[in-house]
């Protein structure tokens, strides 16, 4: 049985997880989990599905005589409980932290944060490596492109594909997106996710911090890396081997098949999710346009300069965003907003995790909304 901490419950990722180890009850049972502002919902899941350990990482008070073990320290229930493996679904920079306590403490973690790639770099799998724990990605696409480097051989693949689909306005007349409301932004076509990250499908922000994530978690620089729109999101990634093939996974938009395949280590003994039906399919795949969505540029930048800049880049997205739902500035705007502080100098080699933490607060200092 595989002892699994679910961080992040009431999130997308968090109830997919638990959504799909119903299906594996005689392999996962979740011992714990994380909740920071909807504290009452997380007990909620928790009493329906047995979980008897929570973390609440907020002040928010807890209900009595729920017959569960609340703790208020994260390391310090992952010390107790002793997981083989901790999924972390939180959402944005927050999950950093979360990352690096699991990596100090548990042999597998299952990083669906991209986050916490991107601001952690090099670092986070040094430390990771230190310390024997294992990480596999929960990305679709990040676990697509696992998946086929592991089957076909690192060094006999050239560049890898990510795929986009390109989000709710990817047709529309640029003039146009200026007027778009978060009201629009929040709902994507294809994924069922929370406000920020579907926001930053809309801008392609989150492909932008994709391309970041890939060169970390498989060393591939900037020019073995693409991105191409992909609409239907049934392909998940591909790979460009040597031999000039491209291979490809495949299956339907849904998250309970990477988180799967993270929380059972590969070892699928059955359907994680519904099989993917080719009656009346059809996939279409065409060029990035980086006018309409420069972000992805900017990532290709981060990427190359390394140092500061994907801390950089995430953190000011991040605050941008945020001033978007709360309509200080134009959905055209969040990408000056970001451009503005990346064209600042951050080159240094980021030695610590505490200078990724000060990084983000010199951030927070030189955003101007």
């Amino acid at each position: 049985m595989t002892e699994v901490v679910i961080l992040g419950l009431t999130g997308s990722i968090g109830q997919t997880a638990v959504r799909g180890c119903k299906s594996f009850k005689e392999q996962i049972h979740i011992c714990g989990a994380s909740v920071h502002s909807r504290v009452e919902q997380a007990i909620s899941i928790c009493i329906e599905n047995g979980i008897k350990n929570l973390c609440i990482t907020s002040d928010e008070s807890c209900p009595e005589n729920t017959g569960i073990r609340i703790f208020r320290e994260l390391k310090e229930m992952l010390i107790s409980l002793k997981p083989d493996v901790v999924l972390n679904g939180i959402s944005g920079s927050a999950g950093l932290r979360a990352s690096v306590a699991v990596i100090e403490t548990s042999p597998v973690l299952a990083l669906a944060n991209k986050e916490s790639v991107v601001m952690g770099g090099k670092l986070l799998f040094e430390e990771a490596e230190k310390h024997g724990c294992r990480i596999i990605p929960v990305d679709s696409e990040h676990s697509a492109i696992d998946e086929l480097i592991r089957s076909e051989g690192r060094e006999n693949v050239s560049s890898l594909i990510i795929t986009a689909s390109g989000g709710p306005f990817r047709n529309m007349a640029l003039k146009d997106l200026e007027e778009i409301k978060p009201e629009q932004a929040v709902k994507h076509p294809t994924w069922n996710m929370g406000p920020k990250i579907s926001i930053d499908s809309s801008t392609l922000a989150n492909k932008a911090l994709e391309v970041i994530e890939a060169h970390f978690l498989f060393d591939f620089p900037a020019d073995r890396i693409e991105v191409v729109i992909h609409p239907q999101s049934i392909v998940h990634s591909m790979i460009r081997s040597t031999s000039g093939q491209v291979y490809a996974q495949m299956s339907p938009p849904d998250m309970v098949f990477p988180i799967m395949r993270a929380l059972l280590q590969y070892n699928f003994p059955h359907e994680a999710g519904k099989a993917l039906d080719f009656t009346n399919l059809e996939l279409s795949f065409s060029a990035l346009d980086f006018e309409r969505f420069p972000f992805v540029s900017d990532a290709f930048e981060c990427v190359r300069l390394e140092d500061g800049y994907p801390t950089v880049f995430n953190t000011a997205n991040e605050i941008a965003v945020d001033a978007f739902v709360k309509h200080k500035i134009k959905f055209t705007q969040i990408r000056s907003v970001v451009r503005d502080v990346l064209d600042l100098d951050w080159s240094g080699r980021i030695n610590s995790f505490d200078e990724i933490y000060e990084i983000q607060a010199k951030v927070k200092e030189q955003v101007r909304l």
